[in-house]
């Protein structure tokens, strides 16, 4: 009879202490695998979010103060009266359009600024262009056209950090269209207006708010040469809130004009910020 041979108890120990020795590194190596791909696709998405919108506000933004006719005086910025030349009252259908800092009567709407830009469309057939919400304005279909696009960052449950656009038709005094999503996981929406110190300067001597603007009798609106915004991004996940992306879970944040506010959770943020130079403004300089 043959003696029988196998594994010792020792010998099992041993083998089964090398395998849990291994299965823990794996597991260590897929958590740090999985972490590192979760906060690649979070800055990933933050990067793209930001470029996307800075490219798109600022395609639209440099329209401020744009007409067909020069003898039209389309203002760079779209305010309640109290600076400038043009008298808006912003009640009634026209209160979403004016331009706003932090409001502080409705935050439940809007995440930081509103910001609206004025621009004037012929009544030509080569004059035919699209609005923020592509809607096509101005051409012989539609005639000479008075709008204003406005954006803005929601607050609202339904379409919570989106930022949004809508366009609004002066020479009717109602909205033109509905509003539309731009992108969404934006977080605030901030902006300020470059002052030149006179009408026949061309150059940025500082930067304000709209607040600032409005107080200030001595700023008129046609010295506005530039607006700089700054966005923050979220890698906020809707379908994952528990998502861990980063163990910081407090942070603080401070864009341009706004009050400096801190969010409490593990998701990643960028501010992205831009100064773009309103053409139609400058060129109007006389010097």
């Amino acid at each position: 009879m043959k003696k029988q041979s196998g594994f010792t108890l020792i010998e099992l120990m041993i083998a089964g202490f090398i395998g849990i020795f291994i299965m823990t590194g794996l597991m260590n190596l897929f958590i740090t695998t999985n972490k590192s791909v979760t906060l690649s696709d979070s800055l990933s998405q933050n990067q793209e979010t930001g470029r996307f919108a800075m490219d798109y506000l600022t395609k639209f933004i440099r329209r401020a103060g744009y007409s067909e006719d020069f003898t039209n005086f389309v203002p760079p910025i779209y305010l309640a009266s109290g600076s400038g030349t043009l008298a808006i009252t912003c009640t009634g259908t026209q209160a979403d359009a004016c331009a706003i800092n932090n409001p502080t009567t409705s935050p439940a709407t809007i995440l930081g600024d509103r910001l609206s830009i004025p621009f004037s469309v012929g009544g030509n057939a080569d004059d035919v262009t699209r609005s923020c919400t592509g809607s096509i304005v101005g051409g012989t279909a539609n005639g000479p056209q008075n709008l204003v696009n406005v954006f803005w960052v929601s607050a609202e449950t339904a379409n919570l950090r989106e930022l949004r656009c809508r366009t609004f038709n002066r020479d009717t005094n109602d909205w033109l269209d509905d509003p539309v999503s731009i992108i969404n996981n934006v977080e605030r929406f901030e902006f300020q207006v470059g002052i030149a110190n006179s009408e026949n300067e061309k150059f940025v001597s500082r930067y304000v708010s709209i607040d600032t603007l409005q107080a200030d009798a001595s700023i008129n609106i046609n010295n506005i040469r530039s607006i700089r915004i700054a966005i923050l991004t979220t890698s906020q996940d809707e379908l994952d809130d528990k998502k861990v992306q980063s163990t910081n879970r407090k942070r603080t944040y401070n864009l341009l004009d706004a009050p400096v506010f801190s969010i409490e959770d593990s998701n990643l943020r960028n501010i992205f910020s831009n100064t773009i130079e309103l053409p139609n403004m400058i060129e109007n300089a006389n010097i």
